[in-house]
């Protein structure tokens, strides 16, 4: 019993269909055959245009009729170029092997060049069945090497479905809690407490952008940091009920993209200097301006600097002593970022951190 072998013969002469047949019997192949010399032919016998390729074969490989395409390369109506060419556009990957008596060295190679896997001169038929061997062995490993990829694809699109449903929920649970906080400070009478409940949930909106902001992205593990802060903000200034027309915003911020554990930190130590400025740097909401300038000084290495034109501190505030939790935050966050913030109080506050993601 020899090994079964489905041949496509592009030959327009039966002696030498019937020597190619011979030899390739002689190297203990059962060979099944069509042979075809037209493009016409050549379609139907793909199965292009009529029934599908599986109904054609009863065992089919790969969902193909045949294993192999054996060509003459000069044909009165057909040429080994041509029905290369048909091959290609079906999509199938067959190997094709070039048989010919009059094909010069350079047009072999050109077409090797054009997607043939092998030629040989008729006078040479003894490099049939070891090209023929060689040829479904390479052509089996691109197939599995195919499945392989397919499945990986298969399932790095699944979990990406799943991630971005973690990152969806995250954010859903995020704003249940912001809003269980808002109905919690329905009951609060007190104002000290009240505020604290929003800067609560001003600390909770920040992170659930975040999310918002992932599983919107096509890139999961990054998000467009340029386009968070100006949510942010603007979440914001509406959360504390500010007026554009008396505090402006001026921001200049590079399109940067951060990873979720550079982005959280990065956008809540925002949130935090953004919420003081709004809460205490115009207490009687006069004009004033507050600054946002984000970029790559080199990269992974950024520069975020946050600034008002407000009140400013009084003169023997202590930074590293504070007692405020939104600046004991920042501080904290940037030692998360692994960076270093600098203060001056002049005409205003400004704040500069300077931090590397390359451990992100």
């Amino acid at each position: 019993m020899g090994i079964p072998l489905r041949v496509l013969l592009v030959e327009d002469s039966e002696d030498d269909a019937f020597l190619l047949l011979r030899e390739l019997q002689r190297g203990d192949y059962e060979v099944t055959f069509e042979r075809i010399d037209t493009p016409t032919a050549m379609k139907a016998a793909m199965g292009v245009g009529g029934a599908s390729l599986r109904e054609a074969s009863p065992t089919p490989i790969a969902g193909q009729k045949w294993d192999i395409v054996i060509c003459d390369y000069s044909m009165p109506t057909f040429s080994a170029p041509a029905a290369l060419k048909q091959v290609k556009e079906s999509g199938l990957d067959l190997p094709f092997i070039i048989v010919s008596g009059t094909i010069g060295e350079d047009t072999a190679v050109a077409a090797m060049k054009a997607g043939a896997h092998d030629y040989i001169i008729k006078g040479n038929l003894a490099r049939l069945i070891p090209a023929v061997a060689r040829e479904l062995r390479e052509a089996q490993v691109r197939r599995e090497r195919k499945q392989a990829e397919e499945q990986i694809k298969a399932s790095l699109q699944e979990k990406e479905v799943l991630l971005k449903e973690i990152h969806h929920r995250v954010k859903n649970n995020l704003q249940i809690i912001s809003s269980l906080l808002n109905l919690q400070a329905e009951y609060l009478k007190d104002n000290q407490a009240l505020e604290v409940f929003k800067d609560s949930q001003n600390r909770i909106e920040s992170m659930a952008l975040i999310h918002e902001k992932l599983y919107q992205s096509q890139d999961l593990a990054r998000i467009n940091f340029a386009d968070y802060i100006q949510d942010l903000v603007t979440n914001l200034f509406y959360s504390y009920n500010v007026n554009s027309n008396s505090i402006t915003l001026k921001m200049k911020v590079e399109e940067v993209f951060l990873a979720i554990d550079a982005a959280i930190p990065c956008g809540l130590i925002i949130n935090e200097l953004i919420s003081n400025s709004l809460k205490y740097a115009f207490p009687e909401r006069e004009l004033g301006e507050i600054c946002i300038d984000f970029c790559s000084i080199e990269p992974n290495l950024f520069t975020l600097t946050i600034s008002d034109n407000g009140v400013g501190l009084a003169q023997d505030f202590d930074f590293q002593a504070t007692e405020s939790l939104g600046l004991r935050l920042v501080k904290g966050l940037t030692q998360q970022l692994q960076g270093n913030i600098d203060f001056i109080s002049d005409n205003g506050v400004k704040y500069k951190i300077q931090f590397s993601t390359k451990d992100f």
